[in-house]
């Protein structure tokens, strides 16, 4: 290092230049990094979704899920595989591998599902789902008819019919097409238009017509077929089949037999032919009424701030008919702009405190303003960082960055180069300047750059996470190597440059009276210490066994949910709801949630949108509620409502005047993220194997009634998502001998049933470009009678059959949703927690559920949700802390020269410690995975202070002096940068600890442990260190362990 510094001192202007270009190269990756509220912890997967029209959940299991999740198994880097087969989707999620190109798997799955197709059902195409994420929705609007139109006057099952029509065929492909970076525009509620020809069965006997018959006869309606070309007299002509409908009177025209005059029969005489639309999976309320909601879904890894930003204008700039308006709902670019607002707000106090403190211990203006250079170049030169290793600007990215720390190497180079300066007597020639400079740079150049190197060793553990903790603290591990790194080159090749450039001698006495004050503090103290080790060790040992006892009593959790400003109440209903009576329930749940002050608006979305991206049931609604941005009203205890508060209101009136649902709280991207990582929304969730249903169905009841008794339990119910609820299912079990003895075919009896009633698609209608199906099915008023549907004839030679005659009907409940984990049912209890973390009530809830639920042979379970994630974080950073540790240990006997220094050196890690478990239990804020980075960033800071204490001390003894008066006047001499390095970096996560604004839940326990473990570091180290010192040096060097 004393030749880098030689060559540093010889080229200055190089090295002026070196850091000016990478200033330049820093503001231009500001630039263009890409900006969200937190890290896109979605793993890398491939969703395929297969709607199964009319079929039963079982079937779909069984034909449809069963087939693909088996086949998609045995690919490569496939990590995991999951599925639920419901009403109408079969969906089936396949997780990769962490750093799996999504594009190659994508293409995997795609050739897996050629293979499997030959297996499913006729007529059944599994879509691969779009390229998105548990980010991807970045813009929410509601499609509305203008007041005092035409449009807005018509009944609202016609205007939400157009209103769909335009959604589908104008604003979401303009939406595709305007918008960079759109893997979707997704559509939700109104009515999809289809044209329907609806039988009415008693006028088919009358005519010897059957349905199945009607619909080979119109297969191909209005559609256009191609003939090639022919070439006469030399010239090329097409040839086309042209069937192309003008009006709806066409199909009602069309002839379907001849009678027995030899007249044709129309259509019209057996059917009614209209307009209407397709059977509903869902739908979607705005301010207590139904709309057509659009979602645009952002592609995996794109700059969300900015698609929002580009969604807004786009949706501004919508090329609407005149009686159509589009309103904005939900933006992520509120959230972005807050957490960022928030983490500016952080850096920009924690800088000015970080100065202030510089200018009052150093005493001097130029020497504060050189150290304090090394916060923006630093983060600029991290900014390159995250720009090539495409970590975006987030929370979690810039929220564990503290300034105090990227000066702690600048603050010991300055304040060393600042006391030889004050020292020496006289003026200074060129030459001795130049030598002055250098030597006061080498005798701290060693602790600086070995300290700065181990505080960037220490946060190496954090890039051995996996899973979602990884991708959570990766990006925040990446940015602050980053930082430090540029701020060591800063600290050892611009500090002394920029020093020896500018900074003057201080006048005589300059000396501040903040520093002098600490001076005659210290003093006393530490002389009292050094002559009776006791009165320094005791506390410290009673210190570091009370923060045992207090570490034990601290709860545990993955990490602190983000307040993301915004609320997401969950309704579960019963499970045999049907859409428009879940809609009407919906309404008046609406209506009572918009009462409230503290509410801006509220829509919802119920059951599966066009996409399938969220596979719910019509009887689940997620209810948005965006809260007011300004300041709340007050509430009745004569004081504004917290958020928590406004929930157990609303829920209260909720489950007063809207009774028969179950209602739970979340928001908008933890719900999302809780999907995509587990298949459940739920702060813990238990998970039964198991074959039987019925059997899943008993267990799950069992362990929902011992989880509702233990302590913390806010909510324990089945799983929405996943839930094995029961729905009446009305059975046409095919009767074969009665089948053979009509010389029938099983075919024809089933395509009836399905024809009939789910609708059977016979060809196209076109008004202008836009495409819409023509169905074949039953008249409605004839669909819910049973007795009809049992009549149905079914056609035979010579005449025909009633369907019931050929097949046995029978009506009972039947699961609607059925869950597999690689191929195996499951059934998941989800359980909300109130006061109390994850740790001790999982312990609490497995050891309950194991002594009370007695499983069968061939059943068993686990459990999920953010525990899952904990406990793989602490097994991980379990191993990978106590190696690097080691590791720390080798580089500092190898820097001393001796085991008994290093471990000296070591003794500050517990001392700091201590101070971050009593800020922690002052606080009351439970043990996380955001507080243990911190406590990586404390052992970093109290070794660096250790080790610049221990090498000065060191240095004095080669002088001669004795161990307790080296200890002494070392002690002494090294306070202010000790002070100055503790104060700076503590002050610098000040703001972060205090802050109240979006997104500062996150970084509160970081900064808590980082400022209460300072504080007892600097206490003690500058009293313990030199205590231990003077005791352990006082034996022979002898006896020292050689390296």
């Amino acid at each position: 290092m004393t030749r880098l510094l030689d060559w540093v001192f010889k080229n200055r202007l190089t090295v002026v230049l070196f850091f000016a270009f990478g200033a330049g190269l820093g503001l231009y990756a500001v630039a263009h990094t890409p900006v969200d509220a937190v890290p896109d912890i979605t793993p890398v997967q491939v969703v395929v979704n297969t709607k199964t029209g009319a079929l039963d959940p079982e079937q779909i299991e069984k034909t449809v899920s069963f087939p693909i999740e088996t086949d998609m198994s045995g690919i490569s880097r496939v990590k995991d595989v999951r599925s639920l087969s419901k009403y109408g989707l079969s969906q089936v999620v396949v997780i990769f591998e962490d750093g799996t190109d999504i594009y190659w798997a994508r293409q995997q799955v795609g050739e897996r599902l050629q293979g499997v197709a030959g297996e499913l059902p006729q007529n059944l195409s599994p879509e691969l789902a779009p390229i998105s994420t548990g980010l991807g929705e970045v813009l929410m609007y509601a499609v509305l008819a203008k007041p005092g139109t035409a449009l807005a006057a018509k009944p609202e099952r016609e205007r939400l019919l157009a209103l769909r029509t335009i959604q589908d065929f104008v604003i979401a492909p303009y939406m595709k097409r305007a918008v960079k970076n759109v893997a979707e525009v997704d559509s939700t509620g109104g009515y999809k238009k289809e044209i329907h020809i609806e039988i009415y069965p008693e006028r088919l006997d009358r005519y010897g017509l059957t349905i199945e018959g009607i619909a080979e006869r119109l297969q191909g309606l209005g559609e256009n077929f191609g003939g090639g070309y022919i070439q006469p007299k030399g010239r090329q002509v097409i040839v086309r089949g042209s069937g192309r409908l003008q009006s709806l009177d066409e199909i009602r025209g069309v002839p379907v037999k001849l009678d027995v005059q030899g007249k044709p029969i129309p259509l019209s005489a057996v059917a009614d032919v209209r307009e209407a639309y397709a059977q509903r999976m869902g739908g979607a309320t705005y301010d207590g009424e139904e709309t057509v909601l659009g979602t645009v879904l952002m592609l995996s890894g794109a700059n969300s701030r900015q698609v929002s930003i580009d969604a807004e204008r786009a949706l501004n700039e919508a090329p609407l008919p005149p009686d159509v308006r589009l309103e904005s709902l939900y933006t992520r670019s509120y959230l972005v702009n807050a957490t960022l607002k928030t983490v500016v707000k952080n850096l920009a106090e924690g800088a000015v405190l970080v100065v202030a403190v510089l200018f009052l211990i150093l005493g001097n203006l130029r020497a504060a303003l050189f150290v304090s250079l090394a916060i923006p170049i630093s983060m600029l030169f991290g900014v390159i960082g995250m720009r090539v290793f495409g970590v975006s600007a987030s929370l979690m990215s810039l929220g564990a960055i503290d300034f105090g720390l990227l000066v702690d190497g600048a603050v010991v180079m300055i304040e060393n180069i600042l006391r030889r300066l004050e020292e020496h007597e006289g003026e200074l020639a060129p030459r001795e300047r130049l030598l002055l400079f250098l030597d006061a740079a080498k005798e701290v150049v060693k602790p600086v750059s070995v300290g700065l190197l181990i505080i960037m060793l220490v946060y190496v553990p954090i890039l051995s996470l996996e899973g979602i903790e990884g991708k959570l603290y990766h990006p925040m591990a990446v940015t602050v190597l980053m930082a430090l790194g540029a701020s060591l080159l800063v600290a050892v090749l611009l500090m002394p440059v920029l020093a020896y450039l500018f900074l003057e001698k201080p006048k005589k006495g300059g000396k501040d009276r903040i520093y002098r004050g600490l001076l005659a503090l210290y003093r006393p103290t530490l002389n009292a210490c050094l002559k009776r080790p006791a009165l320094a060790l005791v506390p410290a040992a009673v210190l570091l066994v009370a923060s045992v006892l207090v570490y034990q009593r601290l709860g545990s959790d993955f990490m602190p949910p983000l307040d993301e400003g915004d609320m997401v109440v969950n309704f579960t209903r019963e499970s045999d709801i049907g859409v428009d009576a879940s809609l009407q329930m919906q309404r008046r749940s609406d209506r009572v949630i918009a009462r409230f002050p503290e509410v801006e608006r509220v829509f919802s979305r119920i059951g599966t949108p066009e996409s399938a991206t969220d596979p719910m049931g019509v009887h689940l609604s997620d209810t948005f509620v965006i809260l007011k941005r300004d300041v709340w009203p007050k509430g009745p205890n004569g004081k504004p409502r917290t958020k928590t508060e406004l929930y157990t209101a609303l829920k209260d009136a909720l489950e007063t005047e809207v009774p028969g649902q179950e209602v739970s709280e979340n928001q908008p991207i933890e719900m999302r993220f809780m999907e995509i990582m587990e298949g459940s929304r739920a702060d813990v969730s238990l998970r039964i194997y198991g074959k039987e249903l019925p059997v899943l169905i008993e267990l799950l009841e069992k362990s929902i009634a011992v989880l509702e008794k233990i302590p913390g339990t806010d909510e324990a119910e089945m799983d929405a998502l996943t839930a094995l609820r029961k729905s009446p299912v009305l059975s046409a079990r095919p009767n074969y001998a009665a089948i053979a003895r009509y010389g029938l075919d099983i075919h024809s009896v089933n395509s009836l049933l399905e024809s009939a009633m789910a609708g059977k698609e016979v060809g196209s209608f076109y008004e202008a470009q836009w495409r819409f199906p023509i169905v074949l099915r039953m008249e409605e008023e004839h669909r819910e009678n049973v007795e009809t549907i049992k009549s149905l004839p079914v056609g035979m030679d010579g005449g025909s059959v009633p369907l019931y005659k050929v097949a046995d009907f029978e009506s009972k409940d039947e699961v609607t949703t059925i869950a597999h984990h690689y191929s195996q049912r499951y059934a998941a209890v989800a359980v909300f927690l109130g006061e109390r973390d994850i740790a001790s009530y999982v312990a609490e809830a497995r050891a309950a559920i194991e002594r009370e639920v007695k499983l069968p042979e061939g059943y068993s379970m686990s459990w999920g949700g953010q525990f899952k994630n904990l406990e793989r974080a602490r097994k991980r950073l379990g191993v990978i802390v106590p190696v690097v540790l080691l590791g720390i240990l080798v580089i500092l006997w190898r820097t001393f020269g001796t085991l008994r220094q290093a471990v000296l050196v070591y003794t500050c890690i517990p001392l700091a410690m201590t101070g971050g478990i009593f800020s922690l239990a002052l606080r009351g804020i439970p043990l996380s995975v955001s507080a243990s980075v911190g406590f990586i960033a404390l052992m970093g800071i109290a070794i660096l202070n250790g080790m610049v204490m221990l090498e000065f001390f060191n240095q004095l003894r080669e002088k001669g002096l004795d161990a307790g008066t080296a200890a002494r006047d070392g002690a002494l001499v090294r306070l202010r940068p000790v002070a100055m390095t503790a104060l700076v970096a503590s002050l610098g996560f000040i703001p972060m600890a205090l802050n109240t604004g979006i997104g500062a839940e996150v970084q509160r326990p970081l900064a808590t442990v980082v400022i209460g473990g300072l504080v007892t570091a600097t206490l003690l180290t500058l009293v313990v260190l030199p205590t231990l010192y003077s005791l352990v040096e006082k034996k022979s060097r002898s006896k020292e362990i050689e390296i």
